[in-house]
């Protein structure tokens, strides 16, 4: 049964994509808008109850999944000698997982889409597209080779270059889609040459087969484990826009909201962070590696969250948000902390997808508008978006019992039991900026006076139900995810989702920490949760208070004017406004200095490079030409040739012999 469902999971988004990219067009043409939307819209809800069926026996460790997952293979692939690939998929409980998110959370962007959408005449395109990321993203999650995962991986970049840049003839989505393509090749070559450093370490391309024999006792690895984890890492940092290619995911906002909730809060940017916990056996037994991992992790989260402080386009605020979180993430996965990075995976999916939807209810109400200087005191008028909304700023700020808090209170807490108290610090000052900078986005919004366009205030209005149901759905599990799968800590009993993903990080994690302390809330447990819920609320009360719904708020003005009362304030200010000046730098270092280097080293191929080697060619050109003029073809002249040279080799015999000695 679950061998025939498990292949229609990526089987059903690739037909959708095939049938929209050739009847699309037509059928809109046609019949209307809904004609083109239906088949795709619906391929994604049953691949979304496939999805829920397969995962529900995966996370249990139901037959026949046990602990270690089900293999099906569908064929050998690439039978080349040694190097054999099979295109095949592998289920366990951290699939399961992954699951869960992408085809829910695609699910209700797809419904979403029919409203946010309805007036773009390339629907059908955009309904393609989506299709076809599904299925590059299920393809990755659940492919039993490194190389069906790249194949994934490199679609999953082709897709969102397709629909970063699906208003093309705006330049800035063009230039956006462009953007992301280059930067995540770069990650995606250290990626690939982790890959073949695999391979030529294990002679397979099997995911859990190269993962054994490396760190098997007295495994032979021609490449150090810690550069093949760091190889594998680039990837992640590509995909998950971590510092220093963490450039491309701001400006991938250009694209639909659907595009960014999809793609780059709740999915794609999840890749990486899901790559490397597969990867946990190889990142475990390179402990040189996972440091690295964690230090850019908690960079990356307290540089994107110093950067969220200023901004004031909404759905910038909330894509250096998401560079702030799974900066979080990488920082679990470094410090050895598996099982939270999964569980902040899946909550940040949910609260962060319902946030971006709401951010694209907000823009359509106020007519395209993304500046938060030009909204406020909507709450009254899109009801639902702002209490959904709500919901999810309160998630992702850490109170309890809000998804948000569990996950990334296990993240801070698992740091400092591990010794990384680096980590736990720098993580709970980004909990405290993340609770101010979300409150910041809600005040701006919702609250105090309106600061809307007079022409548009009068026709602001609620969006469809196409719109508000997802925001309704992904709204539950913001608030109670957390209390399920990892409430269950509080009562001396192990989180529902440890229970389940149990099998896949033990063996790494006893090695790492051996026995794990049993959760203790009046012990050290207790202490770490009031510090996180306290910042989170500290946090929380001096956004209120700057930009609060309860008062008038503080004039922006007035902070303005705290910000550039000296240098220090004033610097920090305006680096946080020009995201640090990161732009600037890549502009200076690849396109000013980059470009004239490689300019010169054109020049030089050029001119000495081609030069010298066609300067030879033409010297030997020009003197087999001159040589090719005495051969006539005639005998006589030969012959006469013959007795000019004898001629000569005896006058000078002659006079070399006839000089006196």
């Amino acid at each position: 049964m679950y061998e025939t469902l498990i292949p229609l999971i990526p089987l059903l988004p690739i037909l959708g994509f095939a049938f929209s990219a050739l009847f699309g067009r037509r059928l809109m043409m046609t019949f209307g808008r809904w004609a083109s939307e239906i088949v795709p819209v619906t391929a994604v809800v049953i691949v979304w109850l496939i999805a829920m069926y397969v995962a529900a026996g995966a996370l249990t460790h139901a037959e026949p999944f046990g602990e270690h997952g089900l293999d099906v293979k569908l064929w050998t692939w690439i039978p080349a000698g040694s190097f054999s690939v099979d295109l095949g998929f592998h289920v366990d409980a951290l699939t399961a997982a992954l699951l869960v998110v992408v085809t829910t959370i695609g699910m209700l962007v797809h419904i979403y889409s029919i409203g946010y959408m309805a007036h773009d005449k390339a629907t059908w395109r955009f309904f393609a597209y989506l299709n076809l990321f599904m299925f590059s993203m299920l393809v990755l999650s659940l492919a039993s080779s490194w190389v069906l995962v790249f194949a994934g991986w490199e679609l999953v970049g082709l897709s969102s270059y397709s629909l970063i840049g699906f208003w093309y003839h705006k330049r800035s989505a063009a230039l956006a889609a462009k953007k992301a393509f280059i930067v995540n090749r770069v990650g995606d070559v250290g990626f690939a040459l982790g890959i073949m450093a695999i391979f030529v370490n294990t002679g397979t391309m099997n995911i859990a087969e190269s993962l054994t024999k490396m760190i098997e006792p007295g495994a032979h690895n021609v490449i150090p484990l810690s550069i093949t984890a760091l190889l594998v890492f680039c990837g992640a940092m590509g995909k998950s826009a971590q510092f220093p290619l963490h450039v491309w995911l701001p400006d991938a906002m250009e694209g639909p909201t659907p595009v960014s909730a999809l793609i780059h809060a709740a999915t794609m940017v999840n890749a990486g962070v899901y790559l490397v916990a597969r990867a946990n056996p190889l990142f475990a037994h390179a402990q040189d590696a996972m440091v690295i991992v964690a230090a850019i992790g908690i960079f990356t989260a307290l540089m994107a969250a110093s950067i969220a402080f200023t901004q004031t386009d909404i759905k910038r605020v909330l894509a250096y948000s998401t560079l702030s979180q799974l900066g979080y993430m990488f920082a679990a996965l470094g410090v050895g902390a598996f099982i939270p990075a999964i569980f902040h995976l899946m909550t940040h999916g949910f609260f962060k997808g319902l946030l971006f939807l709401g951010s694209g209810s907000v823009i359509h109400a106020v007519h395209d508008e993304q500046d938060m200087n030009r909204m406020g005191a909507l709450w009254r008028k899109i009801p639902i978006t702002h209490w959904t909304m709500f919901i999810g700023t309160i998630a992702i700020a850490g109170i309890p019992p809000l998804a948000g808090f569990f996950s990334k209170d296990e993240i801070l807490g698992e740091a400092f039991k591990y010794g990384f108290t680096w980590v736990w610090a720098i993580g709970i000052v980004v909990a405290m900026m993340t609770a101010f900078y979300m409150w910041r986005l809600m005040g701006k919004t919702f609250y105090g006076t309106s600061r809307v366009d007079p022409k548009v205030e009068p026709n602001v209005h609620e969006s469809a139900w196409q719109m508000t149901l997802p925001l309704i759905l992904l709204a539950i599990p913001s608030l109670l995810l957390g209390l399920v799968l990892g409430g269950g800590i509080f009562i001396g009993q192990e989180g529902l989702l440890a229970s389940w993903l149990e099998p896949v990080f033990e063996e790494s994690e006893h090695f790492l920490h051996g026995t794990p302390e049993a959760f203790n809330l009046a012990g050290i447990d207790g202490i770490l949760v009031l510090a996180s819920v306290a910042v989170a609320a500290i946090g929380l009360s001096v956004g209120v208070y700057l930009f609060g719904a309860f008062k008038r708020p503080v004039a922006q003005a007035k902070v303005d004017a705290i910000a550039g009362r000296n240098g220090l304030t004033k610097f920090l200010y305006r680096g946080s406004l020009n995201k640090w000046w990161f732009d600037e730098l890549n502009d200076l270092l690849w396109i000013r200095v980059g470009g004239r280097v490689a300019a010169f080293l054109w020049w030089f191929d050029r001119t000495i490079v081609d030069g010298t080697v066609n300067g030879v060619g033409a010297l030997t050109r020009d003197a087999g030409g001159g040589l090719r003029r005495i051969q006539t073809g005639r005998v006589q002249n030969y012959a006469l040739g013959i007795a000019v040279g004898l001629l000569v080799m005896a006058g000078s015999f002659l006079l070399i012999v006839g000089q006196p000695r």
